[in-house]
């Protein structure tokens, strides 16, 4: 139980980072994406910064900047899934019985973590999304603004926890080639 996943995405960035050169990949490009629980560890791995020490299980090289994160309906606040208003079964059953489950759920929330500086990001999020609430989402966007970070909030109407149809799959698909190809992929 615990940050565990956290420590790992940390670690696989750094470890990505150490081995750059052998595998050719170019550290000013990172671009990270997952989907629901992935969404919540693409955040937390580009936006956690190394003064938190939540990657203290691997050596190696630095983290890298991240170069944007593409947050497909992640968890901004964990603890407001944990035992907040919008609590969730999985939340609970993964810190819920920690006896400092508040100040994990704080290490491991990317709202805590907003500040000037951060990758730009763009967020998908279905407005009728009952597993993690669109709130969210919204709240990220805000806090993101807040703080002049690049970011978009892509809400798709009547959309859930994923499940998109096709033509939303498709709107949303040109909306990320658009956001990378001005956040990412211009020349500078």
């Amino acid at each position: 139980l615990g940050p565990a996943a956290v420590e790992d995405c940390l670690c696989s960035l750094r470890y990505i980072a150490s081995q750059a050169e052998t595998y050719n990949v170019d550290t000013d490009r990172i671009v990270l994406t997952g989907q629901s629980a992935g969404g919540h560890l693409s955040l937390t791995t580009g936006v956690i910064p190394e003064s938190a020490r939540l990657d203290l299980q691997c050596a190696g090289a630095p983290l890298p900047p991240v170069a944007a994160i593409v947050n497909w309906y992640g968890v901004a606040d964990v603890a407001d899934v944990v035992d907040g208003p919008n609590r969730a079964n999985l939340a609970v059953q993964w810190l819920g019985s920690l006896p400092n489950w508040q100040e994990v759920a704080r290490r491991v929330s990317p709202l805590a973590y907003i500040r000037a500086g951060l990758p730009p990001i763009l967020t998908v999020h279905g407005d009728e999304d009952r597993v993690v609430p669109y709130d969210h989402a919204v709240r990220l966007h805000a806090a993101l603004d807040e703080v002049s970070v690049p970011n978009k909030l892509l809400t798709i109407p009547g959309g859930g926890h994923g499940r998109f149809t096709n033509a939303q799959r498709v709107e949303i698909f040109l909306a990320i080639r658009e956001f990378l190809e001005t956040h990412v992929l211009a020349e500078p």
